[in-house]
Parts: C-alpha cells; sequence; structure tokens
C-alpha cells in the first residue's frame, strides 16, 4: 500500500482555538465599554440636534405667523399714541394752578388782618416767591398772623416788613415768603383734592 499524504488534520482545531487563546486584559474590556458608551452617546447627541432643530423651525414658523397677525401700521400708530400719552404726563406733571395759594391765604388770614396787594413770582427751582401788602388793626394781630403762617408746612421764610401805623391806627405791612412748589402743581393739588385735604 501507498503512504497518503493526509490534509485532514489529526489533531482538533477547535481544541487548539480554546487553548490558544490568551485571558482578555482588563483595559481592552475597559476600552471596549467606553467605545460603545461614547458611540452610543454620540448618537443621542446627533438625535437631540435634530429635535431641536426641528424645535426652533417650528418656533420660527409660530413667530412668523404672529409677527403677521400684527399690522406694521397699527403698531406704527401705538407707539406714536405713547409718545402722546408721555408728552401729555410731562405736561400735566409740570403744570402749576394759583387757587390753592388763594386756598392757603383765605384758611391762613385772621379776621383782624386783610390782605390788599398780592404778587407771585416762579422763580425755577421748587420754590415760588409770595409778596403781599396788608394791614392790621394792631402789632398783636401782627404777631399772631405770622405765629399762624408760621404752621403751614407750604410756607416757608415769611417775612414780616415795613410795619407802620397809618392814619386810622392800623398796622401797615409787607409779607414776602416762600411757598412749596407743590402747592401749586396740578398732579399734587389733585391728589389732596381727592384725599379730602386742601
Amino acid at each position: 500500500m501507498e503512504n497518503q499524504t493526509s490534509f485532514i488534520p489529526k489533531k482538533s482545531l477547535a481544541k487548539d482555538a480554546v487553548s490558544s487563546g490568551e485571558p482578555i486584559s482588563i483595559f481592552t474590556m475597559l476600552a471596549t465599554i467606553i467605545f460603545f458608551l461614547s458611540l452610543l452617546f454620540g448618537v443621542g447627541v446627533y438625535f437631540y440636534k435634530i429635535i431641536l432643530v426641528n424645535g426652533i423651525k417650528s418656533d420660527s414658523a409660530s413667530l412668523e405667523r404672529a409677527q403677521k397677525a400684527f399690522e406694521p401700521s397699527l403698531i406704527t400708530e401705538f407707539e406714536r399714541l405713547n409718545k402722546r400719552i408721555e408728552s401729555a404726563k410731562e405736561i400735566l406733571g409740570n403744570h402749576i394752578i394759583v387757587t390753592p395759594i388763594f386756598k392757603l391765604l383765605e384758611n391762613s388770614t385772621i379776621p383782624d388782618v386783610r390782605f390788599n396787594k398780592f404778587n407771585y413770582e416762579n422763580g425755577g427751582g421748587d420754590k415760588i416767591n409770595i409778596s403781599l401788602d396788608g394791614e392790621a388793626r394792631s402789632y398783636a394781630h401782627v404777631a399772631v398772623q405770622s405765629d399762624v403762617l408760621g404752621k403751614n408746612k407750604y410756607l416757608k421764610e415769611h417775612v414780616f416788613s415795613n410795619l407802620n401805623l397809618d392814619n386810622f391806627g392800623n398796622v401797615t405791612f409787607n409779607l414776602s415768603a416762600t411757598l412749596d412748589q407743590t402747592l401749586i402743581l396740578y398732579k399734587d393739588a389733585l391728589l389732596r383734592t381727592e384725599g379730602g385735604t386742601q
């Protein structure tokens, strides 16, 4: 018989594959886990980006629809109206009325004193200068009148000057004083009227 060469291995290949394998290193296993986690995270970020882009497109479309709902001419008209309202507020805020001065004098003048000349000057700032000529029955009445005026919160720095006796025994005088501007500002007078005070 002839010796034949056989191509069939005499040992089992499966047995060699199992026995020849080296143990898997912990670093290799850790690197594989990190790789797959990174891959999973990258896929998640990609899909999250798609969701965000779609959300932005949807919100942009909603915003454009909302902008089209408002007419530009109407917005311009509202802006013009707002400027007018602000101007009116400023004008009313600086508007003055003199009637509270006369009300103050009416309520603060004692019966034995009378005023026969009145002048006021708005010199700017927050103070109003007034000057009055008047007469009283006696010097004592002038002193009482000074005390009454001194108690008024709107009247500051009042000074009686040129005290003289006239032919009938009455005392004539000049009065100068400074008024707080809040007394004659329209907005403050309106608040006092609504609050029930004068």
